[in-house]
């Protein structure tokens, strides 16, 4: 496979690698209960709290809504005793219903957010209760589970890319006026690329020159087809001929994962209820709840935008991979009477990497749509310079 069509690749198997790794992952705890919670069995430092809980009564399930304190019974296990916890968060903070109410074979997601934050910050055993009503019974359900503090890939994730990262677009937004967090990921997005201007203009070049001494390597390939080591001394000659490498121009895309990831972390629950710990002591008073996520009035950044920003990004990415792809000798569908297999990958990968990250800016919060649609303007613009350049 072509360099060309491995970065996307890469792009698509790493992203999906590290959502499950760092993805929220439910346990359940008993499916014979009138009311099941489901939740993780162990949990990490500074990570939402979040319960899932499931009637399987006949009867409605009223639960008090007790905000400016934590909802539900939250205990500690300290030297043997289950020892009640509890904390109250701003009250202008308080919306919702008085009560909620949880109908028969229904279900409800309870995300303790910031009082979980403050909560559970300490490694230990905890322990939530709901007590409520089934019939004329009065029931308690509870879950327990251990909060363990963060493991060093965790760590190194969180103090070398997340934090700088949040802090990063924070301080960005906090500059801008009105405070868009539109105008705060075009302004990262700059910042990024103008740091891997270098790396980047050196992998576009290393493209087209592979895409240059191609035909020479499809020729090799047809001399030594039988000989497969007797072919790949003869490739790794050509490369270093032409100071090439197919791996080359990996390392920009690689290092934009971590952007990507943590960006989408940033935004899936909104900004203004992350965990404010995360924040440098410059920004502790930053205000996140006057972080505006609405890009010129007509896309919420925070929420999945399923129509317009997957066109547009879909669009941007077939456009750049028209560019990136060129056109060169070895682009003949048919080669010496006999299918040729790369220029059909090439077709194939042109239309259907744009769909496929149309699918996926669908499916996550608008930000990372709009930080890759706005990475890849920038691209466009670069891609066509290198194509203008001789090499």
């Amino acid at each position: 496979m072509s360099n060309k069509l491995f970065k996307p690749l890469l792009f698509v198997l790493i992203f999906l690698i590290v959502f499950q790794l760092f993805g929220n992952k439910n346990e359940q705890t008993n499916n014979l209960d009138d009311v099941v919670i489901n939740a993780k069995s162990k949990m990490v430092i500074g990570k939402d709290v979040i319960l899932e809980i499931e009637n399987n009564s006949e009867s409605v399930i009223t639960i008090p809504n007790t905000c400016p304190k934590n909802p539900l019974t939250a205990e500690r296990y300290i030297n043997g005793e289950w020892m009640p916890i509890e904390y109250e968060i701003d009250p202008a903070k308080c919306e919702g219903p008085n009560t909620i109410e949880i109908a028969p074979d229904g279900k409800y997601e309870l995300n303790y957010e910031e009082w979980g934050w403050n909560l559970f910050n300490e490694e230990g055993r905890y322990r939530i209760t709901l007590n409520t009503v089934i019939g004329e019974s009065e029931k308690s359900y509870g879950h327990e589970f251990n909060v363990t503090g963060p493991s060093l890939l965790r760590r190194f994730w969180t103090e070398v890319f997340f934090r700088p990262i949040f802090n990063t677009l924070v301080f960005l937004i906090k500059i801008m006026p009105g405070h868009n967090l539109g105008w705060g990921i075009i302004l990262l997005t700059l910042i990024i690329k103008i740091i891997l201007l270098g790396p980047n203009h050196k992998a576009l070049r290393a493209q087209k020159a592979m895409q240059k001494i191609q035909p020479q390597l499809d020729a090799l390939k047809i001399k030594y087809k039988d000989e497969p080591q007797k072919l790949a001394s003869e490739t790794m000659l050509i490369w270093k001929k032409y100071k090439v490498s197919p791996m080359s121009s990996c390392l920009p895309m690689i290092i934009q994962f971590p952007i990507l990831i943590a960006l989408f972390y940033v935004v899936k629950s909104g900004l203004d209820v992350i965990n404010p710990d995360v924040l440098y002591n410059t920004l502790k008073d930053v205000n996140l709840q006057t972080i505006n996520p609405n890009f010129l009035g007509i896309i919420d950044l925070t929420k999945a935008n399923i129509i317009v920003l997957p066109i547009i990004v879909g669009g941007l990415q077939f456009f750049q991979m028209h560019l990136t792809l060129g056109k060169n000798k070895s682009n003949k569908l048919v080669k010496d009477g006999k299918p040729n297999p790369m220029p059909m990958m090439n077709n194939m990968m042109k239309y259907f990497m744009p769909l496929m990250i149309a699918v996926f800016t669908a499916s996550l919060p608008a930000a990372v749509g709009f930080y890759w649609g706005t990475s890849t303007l920038f691209g466009i613009g670069q891609q066509f310079f290198v194509n203008r350049s001789k090499i």
